[in-house]
């Protein structure tokens, strides 16, 4: 097995159409951003850990905390589309991409994506994925879900799914909640920019759903809790109640803080 070179890049800005400003939200005396890329930081693999982004509140933020920046354009369609801009800055076989807002990703999970790359690099692409454990996060347009197939690749990415007829356990079913956590070989990442916006990708923001339409695999990685981000001010609350309540955040939680 030969080795592989990982980055991880955390794309930020500061006009998100649900809640602007959200990566420079302070949760326990820091922005949302610092947290992700110290969680980031805390993953044993990564060879560096960037943020990209286009404005310079959010580069200010990071790099008073000692962090790497990369300055993107402003024009970009999708997140993704701003790593592969980053990516090209740095050297590396691999990128993961996480996202700004996935403010209790567990650097175990992001471990668990790295071993997933190493076992087979010359896949293009690798999402986080958790169980569904509510029925109610089947309509929830906040919460992306997937369909996936026996072997763990990805099918199809929506906001919304009936599941009238998937029946119980919902955990059982073939649904699964996508997580903002991507991986990419750095070649196919360079490709995914050239690639066209595609139709269902446009129709409900869902930068996977460029993969998929132009039939590139992209395999799942199951994570191991489906811990919700910060999209929209309502789940600020919801994160909060995880930190008080969840030990193992709470550990990780004061790793973070400690810096």
């Amino acid at each position: 097995m030969r080795p592989i070179r990982v980055v991880a890049v955390i794309p930020a800005r500061i006009n998100s159409t649900r809640f602007p400003g959200k990566p420079l939200l302070e949760v326990q005396g820091l922005p949302m951003v610092e947290h992700v890329r110290r969680r980031a930081l805390l993953a044993k693999g990564f060879c560096c850990v960037v943020v990209a982004t286009c404005d310079r509140s959010i580069a200010e933020a990071v790099e008073h905390f000692g962090g790497q920046v990369v300055m993107t354009s402003a024009a970009h369609p999708a997140a993704t589309d701003r790593v592969a801009e980053a990516a090209r800055h740095l050297e590396c076989t691999h990128v993961v991409n996480v996202q700004g807002d996935e403010i209790l990703v567990l650097p175990s999970d992001l471990e668990k994506m790295l071993r997933a790359m190493e076992k087979n690099p010359d896949l293009p692409a690798w999402n986080g994925v958790a169980p569904l454990v509510d029925p109610k996060e089947l309509t929830d347009p906040s919460v992306v879900k997937c369909a996936v197939s026996r072997s763990g690749r990805i099918l199809f990415c929506s906001r919304v799914f009936s599941g009238g007829r998937l029946g119980n356990p919902l955990p059982r079913t073939p649904l699964r909640r996508v997580l903002g956590i991507l991986g990419y070989r750095k070649e196919f990442l360079d490709r995914y920019g050239t690639l066209s916006r595609t139709p269902l990708e446009t129709a409900e923001s869902i930068d996977q759903s460029r993969i998929i339409e132009h039939d590139f695999p992209l395999q799942s990685v199951e994570f191991s809790n489906g811990y919700p981000g910060i999209n929209e001010p309502r789940e600020i609350e919801m994160v909060h109640t995880v930190l008080r309540e969840d030990p193992l955040q709470e550990t990780v939680l004061k790793e973070v803080l400690a810096g």
